[in-house]
């Protein structure tokens, strides 16, 4: 390359912006050159790759040309970076009273400069996030003093980068998330959140705090939505619970199982196959759908919606043949869960269970003793299936499904309404020629086929 663009190209680089979110105290210049007595605390929206400038978001504009003085805090560093700056351009943000702010170094030591521009690398996010992505790794984690490290198929691996710093994941993350949800954590101290770093991709995000330090976990999401027989799930089985016009239907697992893949496949075929609207109202949206042959709403919790409780609610009134919740965890949800199915709405939701009968018995219980008999009724009126599901390494290194099936026969209905859930289970191993399977029953058929080990064979079966 010539030298004169090989010249104009690193310059380009070292203008370019870099979202980061570090704490500022600005102060305007006096006329003696001083700073003025009242300092504003404010956060850089981004900083050049060069360590040449920043922008900033304020309440308040500034002049074209205007000084400031800034004093930049770094994570991990003691003092403050102290530098003066230039005004260079202002935008206002559409449909806010804020302004973007941009600013250009006038007077700044070599050695600062050098640090910001090591830090706007070093809290690069989307180098991590590129490292996920192209390893295949499940799970992203960022944990202060440690380096970033990937859940690969069968183990942890540390990315090659230096241990994380305090301060350095709230750099990193907060310029992904809107007032609100930043609002939202520091108020709970817990915040899941979504997003897409590429056209291709995306991530749910979990912050957190471990011994006082904001920490994270970022879930790599797969970014084709799986058909019923490629999760491993008997696609004439789903398909006609999936038909169904109203009625419960529960998805029961653990954390990390593969319940909302299982919900996003049921809405992938929906889509494809029948004219419904579908209401989604999820913590947070993982999975982004276009409409086919129906209408798909997506409601995200804190930002399109303040609870399960108010969307479900109002969800009745949006004219849905389909309403997908994310989780029922509260009397208040569960009661309008089951009004939507027993009022002509196909309802179906994901619940944290070790089997399909523990759901039941979950569900029920999440009411007092006073109110779990009326809601034994409802749930034996109103529910159409359980799917029990269990993720397992194969031995290739993969994940694979094994699962449990319960339908709502008489002789279940009659179970739940009397609470006798452990006889529940004896539905199952004698529903066979209706559909339903046991999960150990699937768990054979995984083992059979050679595609799980022994020792994964023996950790899951009942009784071994």
């Amino acid at each position: 390359m010539p030298e004169r663009p090989k010249r104009m190209a690193l310059e380009r680089r070292r203008h370019e912006r870099r979202d980061l979110r570090l704490p500022v105290i600005a102060w305007e210049v006096t006329p003696a050159g001083k700073r003025s007595s009242m300092g504003l605390e404010l956060f850089t929206r981004d900083i050049s790759e060069g360590g040449l400038g920043l922008g900033f978001e304020s309440v308040r504009p500034y002049a074209i040309d205007a000084e400031l003085w800034l004093d930049i805090h770094l994570p991990g560093r003691q003092e403050p970076v102290e530098t003066k700056a230039r005004v260079v351009h202002i935008l206002t943000l559409i449909g806010e009273s804020r302004y973007l702010i941009g600013l250009l170094f006038t007077d700044i030591k070599p050695e600062d400069r050098q640090s910001l521009a090591l830090c706007v690398e070093d809290f690069n996010i989307h180098k991590f996030l590129d490292e996920a992505l192209k390893k295949d790794a499940s799970d992203l984690h960022l944990t202060v003093g440690h380096p970033p490290f990937l859940r690969l198929k069968s183990h942890l691996a540390y990315i090659d980068a230096p241990a994380i710093k305090e301060g350095q994941i709230r750099a990193m993350l907060y310029p992904l998330l809107s007032p609100e949800q930043i609002a939202h954590y520091e108020a709970a101290k817990e915040l899941n959140f979504a997003f897409s770093p590429t056209p291709t991709s995306r991530f749910r995000g979990n912050l957190h705090q471990q011994r006082g330090s904001l920490e994270a976990t970022l879930r790599n999401l797969p970014s084709r939505i799986r058909r019923f027989e490629e999760l491993g799930l008997d696609p004439v089985i789903l398909q006609g619970l999936a038909q169904k016009k109203s009625g419960l239907f529960l998805i029961a697992g653990h954390t990390g199982s593969g319940k909302t893949t299982t919900v996003a496949a049921i809405i992938d075929y929906l889509n494809r196959e029948q004219e419904k609207v579908i209401i989604t109202i999820e913590d947070p949206i993982e999975y982004m759908f276009i409409g086919n042959k129906s209408i798909i709403k997506q409601r995200e919790l804190g930002h399109d919606t303040r609870s399960y409780d108010e969307a479900l609610k109002n969800a009745m009134r949006q004219d849905p043949d389909v309403i997908c919740v994310g989780e029922i965890l509260t009397p208040g949800t569960v009661k309008t869960a089951l009004r939507a199915a027993e009022t002509g709405h196909l309802v179906i939701t994901t619940i944290h269970a070790g089997d399909s009968v523990q759901a039941l018995e979950r569900l029920v219980n999440v009411f007092d003793p006073q109110g779990a008999q009326s809601a034994a009724q409802q749930v034996a009126n109103a529910l159409i299936a359980v799917l029990y599901q269990r993720l397992l390494p194969s031995v290739d290194g993969s994940l694979l499904l094994a699962s449990e099936l319960l339908l709502n026969t008489p002789a279940v209905r009659n179970q739940i309404t009397e609470r006798k859930f452990t006889q529940v289970s004896n539905n199952i191993v004698t529903g066979r020629e209706l559909g339903m399977y046991t999960f150990q029953s699937s768990l054979d058929r995984l083992h059979k086929k050679g595609v799980i080990s022994n020792e994964v064979y023996r950790e899951n079966s009942a009784g071994l």
